[in-house]
């Protein structure tokens, strides 16, 4: 479509392990979609939300329209 799009995953270590999860980034990235950097929090550790880096969607998104 000619838009650039970022996905920004947030998600325990537990989640990431299922295939499904490699497999659907993979296609993302297939389709041209730029994908976060964020490593996965340990199951019931909280997440760290507060330390989530919203920004670097702008980040990844700077190459592709600047």
């Amino acid at each position: 479509m000619g838009i650039p799009t970022v996905v920004l995953p947030y998600l325990n270590a537990a989640m990431a392990a299922h295939p499904a999860y490699a497999r659907s980034l993979d296609q993302l990235r297939e389709m041209g979609v730029l994908v976060g950097s964020y490593e996965p929090h340990r199951p019931k550790a909280g997440g760290g939300a507060d330390r989530f880096r919203w920004e670097e969607a702008l980040e990844l998104l700077e190459g592709e329209i600047g």
